[in-house]
């Protein structure tokens, strides 16, 4: 039944994560969960979305907002902050530690801010934290870049 899992999950992301590149070791296993992340916040699945962001999580928006996971989750279920359409490319993983994996890349968003449509084209760094045998997001910060 694992194995299963864990090739739906490749599966998942050869769909969703086209541009992603890693050769860093336990690479694939961080890629899957964020690319169930991105799913689960385009689909506002956010109770999913829930299981895999750390309570201590930090979120710093690409305006320079910083949510903690309550606030995040708080204005994703009102409907304050809408995700309809997230892509990653150029993606590369680094471990800092067997337990530490940060991911930087770049991600092309379509969103909606107080019911305002947006798109936002922005360089990203992640931070996944395995705590008791899963990866969580422990931190998100967003720049905006130039288009183009």
């Amino acid at each position: 039944m694992e194995a299963r899992m864990l090739v739906n999950a490749l599966c998942a992301a050869a769909l969703f994560l086209g541009g992603w590149q890693s050769t860093a070791p336990g690479a694939d296993e961080v890629l899957a969960r964020e690319n169930q992340r991105i799913s689960y916040l385009v689909e506002r699945n956010y109770d999913r979305l829930a299981e895999l962001l750390s309570p201590t999580l930090t979120y710093t928006h690409s305006s320079g907002v910083l949510d903690s996971r309550e606030k995040l989750l708080g204005d994703l279920r009102s409907g304050q902050l809408i995700y309809r359409g997230l892509k990653h490319r150029d993606v590369q993983v680094r471990f800092v530690t067997p337990d530490v994996a940060i991911l930087n890349g770049v991600s092309d968003i379509e969103s909606s801010v107080g019911g305002q449509p947006q798109t936002t084209l922005l360089r990203f760094t992640i931070v996944y934290v395995k705590k008791g045998g899963v990866w969580l997001m422990e931190a998100w910060h967003a720049a905006r870049r130039p288009a183009g």
